[in-house]
């Protein structure tokens, strides 16, 4: 008898570890410290057949866009803290802001502003799996058209 209450007491006490381990391992999952968050801006348009080999791993993302040339004009990575905001300056006077919201399933919920000259162009949450990306179709700039492509992974 004296046994069995001995293994009961055991079996309650690893109960417990197990349900603190397991909610520890969750609150983890939803609580990064930070969010690498990298916006490549793309010139895509149809004057040309040119497409930037710095692009070659996106092309299936990009063929349904329907433009014939794709040229990367700038790559820009930053940490974002957690429930944070970062500010990213995007080609012709625009400004991109990025906030991670949630983290759950290994998806990253992104708050995502496009402005030009404090107007909002476009104000969206998008969410994405973990070390994903996107991409955004985004205003008229030089003949052509901007295109982003927004990722982000967990740190």
């Amino acid at each position: 008898m004296r046994l069995l209450t001995i293994l009961r007491k055991q079996l309650r006490l690893f109960s417990l570890i197990l349900i603190l381990v397991a909610g520890w391992v969750d609150a983890a999952e939803k609580n990064p410290q930070s969010v690498q968050v990298t916006i490549r801006t793309i010139l895509a348009g149809n004057k040309s057949d040119e497409f930037d080999p710095k692009l070659k791993g996106m092309e299936q993302q990009l063929k349904p866009l329907k433009y014939r040339s794709y040229r990367s004009l700038k790559d820009e990575g930053q940490d974002v803290p957690w429930q944070g905001t970062k500010s990213f300056e995007i080609p012709g006077g625009r400004s991109l802001s990025v906030a991670p919201q949630e983290f759950q399933n290994n998806r990253i919920a992104l708050k995502v502003r496009l402005t030009e000259r404090d107007k909002p162009v476009i104000d969206t949450t998008v969410t994405i799996q973990n070390k994903g990306n996107f991409i955004l179709g985004g205003p008229p700039h030089e003949g052509g058209t901007l295109v982003l492509s927004i990722s982000a992974a967990v740190q």
